[in-house]
């Protein structure tokens, strides 16, 4: 089956888990444990200086991805990687009081593609290129491979066969 080849520009989306701390619901009883994130992003480093698809850089395995903009952003609205935008806290009870939270990995924002992204056959200079609906492992303040995926939206042009 043919997939697209990602290029600059392409969206990253998934989950990242953080570790957060705040304060309980009660507002006074600190609170630190674990949430999930939205990543959304998309591929901008490290690109291919040699072959380009539509005049725009090929993305390979060397390549990484970044934040789209406000995703940090405490708010209000809180961009979707902020603090008061995470979900199923660990521990879950007693409850967090979103707006006190707080991420505290850092650096946020920054991905790479997983140990088994790219193509087996299409390379540049000898490195992989990225296809569509490969594993980006993204931001998580955990040591755990990403559940973030690139899509090859800006183009389609060319695929890669396996």
């Amino acid at each position: 089956m043919a997939k697209s080849i990602v290029v600059k520009g392409d969206s990253v989306r998934g989950t990242d888990t953080h570790q957060v701390s705040g304060t309980l619901e009660n507002g006074t009883t600190p609170y630190a444990g674990l949430g999930k994130y939205a990543y959304r992003g998309s591929i901008t480093e490290g690109l291919s200086d040699f072959v380009r698809i539509n005049g725009v850089p090929v993305a390979l395995v060397t390549s990484g991805s970044t934040l789209d903009a406000g995703q940090t952003a405490p708010g209000p609205p809180p961009g979707g990687h902020a603090g008061p935008a995470g979900s199923d806290f660990v521990p879950a009870a007693p409850k967090p009081l979103a707006t006190s939270l707080s991420i505290l990995d850092a650096p946020l924002g920054g991905g790479t593609p997983g140990a088994g992204a790219g193509s087996g056959l299409l390379t540049i200079g000898g490195v992989k290129v990225l296809l569509d609906k490969d594993v980006i492992d993204t931001c998580s303040g955990l040591p755990t491979p990403g559940e973030s995926k690139v899509s090859a939206e800006q183009q389609s042009l060319v695929a890669c066969s396996q």
